[in-house]
């Protein structure tokens, strides 16, 4: 049964547990067609639970479930199911691509995709493992952040077939592995976002953002601001979240070659918790409303003529992140990772 409750004015709509032996939450997801997809994962309970560790989710094996969120409707659908037999990890990144299917990510195991029309599923084990984040690419092609040590940028065509890998260059001391990728189809640039994590002991990490040729050649590469999510519109106009002290704000860059200002910064943020809150996505509306979603469940909804509206989802339970958000008429709708928990509230 897939339950529904009002909470101070909020919806809060949870699925029942994919697993009895372990804790599944709701993570990174994409909206389309007025479906939001997202993945079930029981990685961050595993990861401070009994065992705890980057690895304790293997410990147990367990459904691999693709989320579906009715927006117009509000409520939650059953979910794809897209396991493998076996499966310890569960379902990371999800792609709603322009061919109709669902890709995704597994990270310590393979990725795949879903038609969500007919349920026909494909591992592509040839790619694997490790792979975190999805992108669009050139042509109908994808791209993923490999999250390893020596990480990569994963280029793969819709069938599952290997294109390139573009490994990316670490500053001396630090191991490069990449996070958010992608794709400028005005410049043919990739972007990605890092962790740069130092060798020695104490040292702090890093979070350069890397942008690449088509080639993976590195064209730049930048220090600050911290660049934490960047994704791109359809015509190529860029957007992203950039931190420096505490501010937050969205950096909007229209399609080349319109881009010798450096395109409009818009204020988020004056006060930004850096130590606790982090942009986990950047999402699309179709009418050109970008719609920026933090963990701590601050969205900020910014349109065209760069008017901003925010809004605050509750915090239900302690440890709770917030990682996509998406719009319908009047609402935002984001995934919580506190079980697999959607959370609807009228957009100010």
């Amino acid at each position: 049964m897939l339950l529904a409750a009002a909470c101070a004015g909020f919806g809060v709509h949870t699925a029942p547990p994919p697993s009895a032996a372990e804790r599944y939450c709701a993570w990174y997801g994409d909206a389309r067609g007025g479906t939001l997809y997202f993945g079930q994962a029981a990685f961050w309970s595993a990861f401070h639970g009994p065992g705890a560790g980057p690895r304790a989710d293997l410990a147990r094996a367990g459904p691999a479930m693709i989320g579906r969120f009715n927006l117009a409707r509000e409520r939650l659908l059953e979910p794809l199911d897209v396991s493998a037999g076996g499966d310890r990890s569960g379902i990371w990144d999800v792609l709603a691509h322009d061919n109709g299917r669902l890709y995704f990510t597994s990270y310590f195991e393979s990725a795949g995709w879903v038609d969500p029309a007919t349920g026909v599923t494909r591992r592509l084990a040839s790619l694997g493992p490790g792979l975190n984040e999805l992108a669009h690419g050139p042509n109908g092609t994808l791209l993923a952040s490999r999250y390893v040590e020596a990480g990569s940028v994963v280029h793969f065509g819709a069938e599952g077939t290997l294109l390139a890998e573009h490994p990316l260059r670490a500053p001396p001391g630090f191991a490069a592995l990449p996070k958010t990728v992608a794709f400028d189809p005005s410049r043919g640039e990739i972007w990605v976002t890092t962790d740069l994590l130092p060798a020695a002991a104490g040292s702090a990490a890093r979070h350069d953002a890397y942008v690449l040729d088509a080639a993976g050649r590195e064209l730049r590469r930048i220090e600050t601001p911290e660049i934490q999510f960047v994704a791109f519109a359809e015509d190529g106009t860029g957007y992203r979240a950039e931190v420096e002290s505490r501010r937050l704000a969205l950096r909007i860059v229209p399609p080349a070659p319109a881009d010798a200002d450096g395109g409009r910064l818009v204020p988020l943020d004056d006060d930004f918790p850096t130590q606790l809150d982090f942009v986990q996505d950047i999402q699309m509306h179709p009418d050109g409303r970008a719609v920026v979603a933090r963990w701590s469940g601050r969205v900020h909804v910014v349109g065209p003529e760069l008017r901003v509206r925010s809004l605050r989802l509750p915090a239900l339970e302690p440890g709770g992140l917030y990682y996509t958000a998406a719009l319908s008429d009047g609402r935002v709708c984001a995934t919580y990772c506190a079980g697999v928990t959607v959370v609807c509230r009228d957009l100010p």
